[in-house]
C-alpha cells in the first residue's frame, strides 16, 4: 500500500466513477426534460386541430352569408392548408410552424372583421358561437405555448451545461425549437377603439324634459295650471280636478257650508246627515272637565 501507483490508480478510479455517475445522472436529466418537452408540444398539437375544425365550419357558414367566395376565404384556405401540411410534416420544425400557424391566425382576424360588411353575419348565432369558441381556442394555445417554451428553454439549457453537453454528445440529444407566433398582434395588446367602447365607460343618455311654456302662459284646464288656494276664485278656464276644494267638515262651533252633507249620487249621505231607517239618539251632555263648573248652573 506504499506504492503511490496503486494510489493514483485508486484516484482514477474513484474520478472515472464520478464522471460516470455525473454523465449517467445527466442524461437521465435530459430524456426526461426532453418527454417534458414533448408532452407539452402534445397539448398545443390538440389545439390546433381544433381550430382547424372550427374554421372550417366558419368558413362554410361565412360562404353561405356572403354567397360566393371572396378574397378572404381564398386566403384563409390557403392558409389553413400551409399550416395542415407543416404539422403533418416530420421534417418541419416548430418554428416553421410557428410562423405558419402566425399567418392563419392573420387570416382567421380578416374572416371575423368580415361581419363589418356583412350585417346578418351579426345576428348569425352559428357564425357567433364559432367566434366565441375561436376566441376560446386562441387562450387555449397561448397558455400552454408559453409553458412549452418555458421546457424547451430549460432542456436546451441543460444540453449546454455540465455534464449534460457530454450526456447529449453521447446520446445524440438535439436541443427543440420555441414555438412562436410571428405576428405582430399576437405580441401587441388589442386596441380599446378597435374593440368598440365597454358599457361601464358609456355616458348615459339623458332623458329629455318636456318644453316648459313661459311664464303667464300656462295652458288652461290642465294639470300644469295652478290649484287656486284656500278661499281664493279659479283663474278664467280653469277646469276643477274632480273632488278638489269640496266643501270641508265644519270646524268646531261654525255652521256647515252651503251643500254640506249632501248625499253625492251612488254615495251614501253625509256625514251628519240622518240615516234613514235607524232612530235618532238623543245627544247626551257632555261631562265637564276637571276644575270647570257644570253647565246651567
Amino acid at each position: 500500500m506504499d506504492n503511490p501507483i496503486v494510489w493514483i490508480l485508486i484516484l482514477l478510479l474513484l474520478i472515472g466513477l464520478i464522471l460516470m455517475f455525473a454523465v449517467i445522472g445527466g442524461r437521465n436529466k435530459l430524456v426526461r426534460l426532453r418527454n417534458i418537452t414533448q408532452e407539452s408540444w402534445a397539448q398545443i398539437d390538440v389545439e390546433l386541430q381544433r381550430r382547424y375544425d372550427l374554421l372550417d365550419n366558419l368558413m362554410y357558414v361565412v360562404q353561405q352569408a356572403a354567397g360566393a367566395e371572396n378574397a378572404t376565404l381564398r386566403q384563409v384556405a390557403e392558409a389553413r392548408a400551409l399550416a395542415m401540411q407543416a404539422r403533418q410534416d416530420p421534417n418541419a420544425g416548430h418554428a416553421a410552424q410557428g410562423q405558419v400557424e402566425g399567418q392563419l391566425g392573420n387570416a382567421i382576424r380578416g374572416v371575423i372583421h368580415m361581419q363589418e360588411q356583412y350585417p346578418a353575419l351579426q345576428t348569425n348565432q352559428n357564425f357567433l358561437q364559432l367566434q366565441t369558441e375561436l376566441t376560446e381556442t386562441e387562450n387555449r394555445i397561448a397558455a400552454p405555448r408559453r409553458f412549452y417554451n418555458a421546457n424547451v428553454r430549460e432542456y436546451n439549457t441543460a444540453l449546454q451545461v455540465f455534464p449534460g453537453s457530454i450526456s447529449a454528445k453521447m446520446g445524440g440529444f438535439k436541443p427543440e425549437e420555441y414555438f412562436e407566433l410571428d405576428t405582430p398582434e399576437a405580441r401587441t395588446a388589442p386596441k380599446l377603439r378597435d374593440m368598440g367602447q365597454p358599457a361601464f365607460m358609456q355616458q348615459p343618455q339623458q332623458q329629455q324634459m318636456p318644453p316648459q311654456p313661459p311664464p303667464g302662459q300656462l295652458p288652461p284646464g290642465g294639470y300644469g295650471a295652478p290649484q287656486p288656494g284656500y278661499g281664493q276664485s279659479p283663474q278664467p278656464g280653469y277646469q276643477q280636478q274632480p273632488g278638489y276644494a269640496q266643501p270641508q267638515q265644519p270646524g268646531y262651533g261654525q255652521s256647515p257650508q252651503p251643500g254640506y252633507g249632501a248625499p253625492q249620487p251612488g254615495h251614501a249621505p253625509g256625514y251628519g246627515a240622518p240615516q234613514p231607517g235607524y232612530p235618532q239618539q238623543p245627544q247626551q251632555p257632555q261631562q265637564p272637565g276637571y276644575g270647570q263648573q257644570p253647565y246651567g248652573r
